[in-house]
């Protein structure tokens, strides 16, 4: 059964401008990055009649690792290289605290340059996209982080300045 969250919860997310939204990501703004990206979704989510998602660390180090192995391994892929998965990835975080509870989890990538690199390039480009769009407004999910690495894999960068995002998604049911 679905819970509505009360109106003023929603209103007060919408209430609330962003800030930093239009930061490039550089070694010194990496955290106001991610909550500009975070405040953005969940004001997707208000829109939506959603509530907000909550900050969750262990999903930021499951993001944040992510972004940081597809910049130094040179690939954009929600599968790594050696094969290793979304899930594999929340497991080693520890997010999921034993295997008799169960979950739901989900994950948007994303990598832009220059001004499509700042945090509202990147959630209008998911907003944009039906199957990022779904997880973003997907009502099951509580827990929430951004990883952003400020560089693009070299492959898909071209020499100009960049970032990577991860945005996890997650709740534990039980």
């Amino acid at each position: 059964m679905r819970v509505t969250p009360p109106a003023a919860t929603i209103a007060g997310v919408l209430a609330t401008p962003c800030q930093n939204t239009e930061l490039m990501p550089e070694a010194g703004n990496i955290e106001q990055v991610e909550q500009a990206t975070v405040c953005l979704v969940n004001q997707e989510r208000a829109r939506d009649g959603e509530p907000p998602l909550a900050f969750n660390a262990e999903l930021a180090q499951a993001a944040a690792g992510h972004c940081v192995e597809m910049v130094s391994q040179d690939y954009f892929a929600h599968v790594a290289p050696d094969g290793e998965t979304p899930l594999e990835r929340i497991q080693g975080s520890g997010y999921i605290p034993n295997s008799q509870v169960g979950y739901t989890l989900g994950e948007n990538i994303a990598w832009g340059t220059l001004s499509l690199a700042t945090p509202s390039s990147i959630v209008a480009a998911w907003t944009a996209s039906p199957e990022h769009l779904a997880n973003i407004l997907n009502a099951a999910y509580e827990d929430t982080a951004v990883g952003v690495a400020p560089a693009a894999p070299a492959s898909l960068a071209e020499g100009q300045p960049g970032a990577i995002y991860t945005q996890e998604f997650g709740v534990i049911e039980g």
